[in-house]
């Protein structure tokens, strides 16, 4: 679908959208889109948690152990992922294929970035004792970290290792006007962003 919305990089009104419907079991579906600028190659992801019935909460907490380390999390753009025992805080602007996870993955993002940061440090002690946390319970997850997600847009979800990894037993058919409606919501979030980006 050609968007009539010019790109924030190049300047053209190159926009094309594309966008495909996926269904996790026993979770839902969702809808996976993908915006191209045909002129410069810039592209941004998103997706869409299809909801029959309700809607996921805005604020979602995990106590990371052994039975849910492997959780997928999915977090959209405008939602922030938090790890409070260890004060970490990362802002999913736009997203990407990268940002559905698990909270194994998660942790080891986030003890790789302590690494990368560590020779900058203000306090080098307390980022060392962050990195031996991360590394520990990667290790063992003994539960004395929690993973929270906040997203007032609630599009963002940790789905159970259980349920992500049952195999889809069949393919949701979806009619073409809903996927037009979806269409429209999403066209009009990417309207909003790249108005307000700064890029």
């Amino acid at each position: 679908m050609d968007l009539d919305i010019r790109c924030p990089i190049c300047g053209f009104p190159s926009l094309r959208m594309l966008y495909k419907p996926v269904d996790i079991p026993y979770v839902g579906a969702m809808v996976l889109s993908t915006i191209i600028c045909v002129t410069c190659g810039f592209k941004v992801t998103d997706f869409w948690m299809v909801f029959e019935k309700g809607k996921y909460e805005d604020f979602h907490r995990v106590k990371i152990t052994s039975l849910t380390i492997n959780d997928l999390v999915c977090a959209s753009s405008g939602s922030k992922i938090v790890v409070p025992e260890i004060g970490a805080e990362v802002r999913i602007i736009t997203f990407d294929a990268q940002d559905i996870t698990t909270i194994e993955g998660i942790l080891r993002e986030l003890r790789e970035s302590v690494k990368i940061m560590m020779k900058n440090a203000e306090d080098k002690a307390k980022a060392k004792k962050i990195l031996r946390i991360l590394s520990e319970e990667l290790e063992k997850p003994s539960g004395r970290l929690t993973l929270i997600i906040e997203d007032p847009d609630k599009h963002s979800a940790i789905i159970p290792y259980e349920y992500w990894t049952k195999r889809v037993e069949r393919e949701r058919d979806f009619s073409k006007e809903y996927l037009d409606e979806i269409g429209r919501k999403i066209i009009e979030k990417w309207r909003k962003s790249i108005a307000n980006s700064s890029l």
